[in-house]
């Protein structure tokens, strides 16, 4: 966060605490983190909360995994469920959309047009989207063009029947809920999800298999 020729440089610190963590026996089967700060923080967790910042990730409301102290790493918590194993290379042509009221539906059409072959949407921090956009998404999955609903802040990891009543209305017309994924880390899940032959039935039972 602070140059390297800034007073007190984080970089190296960061560096000197990822090769410890890297190499120390506790993090094996522990899955991706990220170390900053000397925390040690999982990626599916994980976010950039200060643009400037030396604190500036932070897994809150979930736990820090551990930490590095002494050279060594000092678990904290559990890791978060793995997710599950890709079948093949991701797919790289995702769109990630954040939705607004009175928004075209046409720009959910114009990503397809374009060769997209999924669609992540951030909705509101229910994880509702334009009603407007209901009867494009029902298309769209016609299409076997999954679409996913992710939320702008954090929500339960459940499907979307299990949310506000906005939210039931896209999953009624097909979308697929991102049971708690950040709208980035859904788009990331959703490439991995439509490995490798793609469609509204592999991303569905991708994310049914995701442990919360």
């Amino acid at each position: 966060m602070r140059h390297f020729d800034d007073l007190s440089a984080d970089g190296p610190r960061n560096l000197a605490s990822a090769i410890t963590a890297a190499a120390d026996p506790a993090l094996p089967g522990v899955g991706v983190v990220a170390c900053l700060d000397d925390e040690l923080h999982a990626a599916r967790w994980v976010t950039k909360v200060d643009a400037t910042g030396v604190a500036a990730f932070s897994s809150a409301p979930f736990p820090t995994l551990g930490r590095v102290v002494d050279g060594r790493v000092e678990m904290l918590a559990a890791r978060p469920p793995r997710p599950p194993a890709p079948a093949g290379e991701p797919e790289s042509d995702v769109a990630l959309i954040k939705t607004y009221p009175g928004m075209d539906p046409v720009l959910l059409t114009a990503v397809v047009d374009a060769g997209a072959r999924g669609v992540v949407l951030e909705g509101t921090g229910l994880s509702n989207i334009p009603a407007g956009l209901l009867g494009t998404v029902a298309d769209l999955v016609e299409w076997d063009i999954p679409v996913v609903v992710a939320s702008r802040c954090r929500t339960r990891g459940v499907d979307l029947d299990e949310l506000s009543l906005g939210a039931r209305l896209a999953g009624r017309v097909g979308a697929i809920g991102a049971r708690g994924l950040a709208p980035g880390k859904a788009r990331s899940a959703l490439m991995v999800a439509l490995a490798p032959t793609g469609g509204v039935r592999a991303a569905r039972d991708w994310f049914a298999r995701l442990e919360p």
